[in-house]
């Protein structure tokens, strides 16, 4: 389970730092991992794992997971993931950054690399919550009305249980669900662990509440194209994306390699939007053989 972490208030300026392996601050080159909505970083281990390299892998953490009492409502915007992630690599003196996000942690990534691109050496985006311009209107228009608290994610996210006897309870129940159904065993015994807490009456509950989980599907990035745009020519950057996503589509692809030709846009075989979890050898593969030349 994930351990309490001492922070200070709603407006601290250092958000915490998860790092995967303790006492690997030696290693030059620093690979930040930037989550998905709902998902703790321990459950990137196995892809984290096979990436290998000489790598500090670190998360600088949403404020789903600060614990200290930060209510949802903070986190207005993506922007401020962005924001916070920033201020978490300055206030540890990262550079140099390797800035690796999964689904809205690729878009809170992008963000930051278009904000203070010097922080960083290449950008990795798996699966980024960037949606077609179509789309983007109709949210925009939802949130415009004051209807975002009817989307589907938000109200499935609200309707999730978040209470279980144990965690080896909790494992069992999300084994049944067919979100899971592709990940391995292991991968879904790491978010049991990991997404898991004390409960105040017994038992565990959701360590990553159903609020938070609801309020940055509430607000979705409705402007990302405006950053792919700007990304061209800035610094390498590497698009990963499930075949079978439905989130990352096919023409969403096609419009980022027209705007940032100068960007690796690849597919993930057999495999939805979730493929860091479900197939993590075959995303360390194409992240690695991706990133080593830019070791040299």
């Amino acid at each position: 389970m994930i351990a309490p972490r001492r922070v200070h208030s709603e407006h601290m300026t250092t958000p915490p730092l998860f790092d995967f392996e303790p006492g690997s601050h030696e290693r030059d080159t620093v690979l930040n991992l930037a989550i998905a909505n709902g998902f703790p970083p321990d459950t990137y281990r196995p892809f984290l794992r096979a990436l290998g390299g000489d790598y500090r892998r670190v998360c600088v953490l949403p404020r789903a997971l600060w614990h200290n009492g930060v209510r949802p409502e903070s986190a207005a915007s993506w922007q401020v993931m962005a924001d916070d992630l920033l201020a978490g690599l300055r206030a540890h003196s990262l550079t140099g950054v390797i800035a690796v996000g999964h689904s809205m942690g690729g878009v809170a990534s992008m963000l930051a690399a278009l904000a203070e691109p010097s922080r960083f050496r290449a950008l990795v985006l798996l699966d980024p919550t960037i949606f077609p311009a179509d789309l983007l209107r109709l949210i925009r228009w939802a949130g415009r009305l004051g209807l975002s608290h009817r989307f589907p994610l938000v109200q499935r996210a609200l309707r999730r249980r978040r209470a279980f006897a144990s965690v080896d309870a909790a494992y069992d129940y999300f084994r049944t669900r067919p979100l899971f159904a592709s990940w391995p065993a292991q991968t879904v015994r790491l978010y049991a662990e990991s997404n898991t807490r004390p409960a105040h009456g017994g038992g565990v509950e959701l360590a990553w509440t159903p609020e938070w989980e609801a309020q940055y599907y509430r607000t979705i990035h409705v402007q990302p194209w405006r950053a792919v745009r700007r990304l061209r020519g800035l610094l390498p950057v590497l698009v990963l994306r499930g075949e079978h996503t439905d989130t990352f589509l096919e023409r969403s692809a096609a419009r980022f390699r027209r705007l940032v030709p100068d960007a690796t846009v690849l597919d993930v075989p057999g495999h939805g939007h979730l493929f860091p979890h479900s197939a993590p050898d075959a995303t360390a593969r194409l992240v690695g053989a991706w990133l080593r030349p830019l070791k040299g």
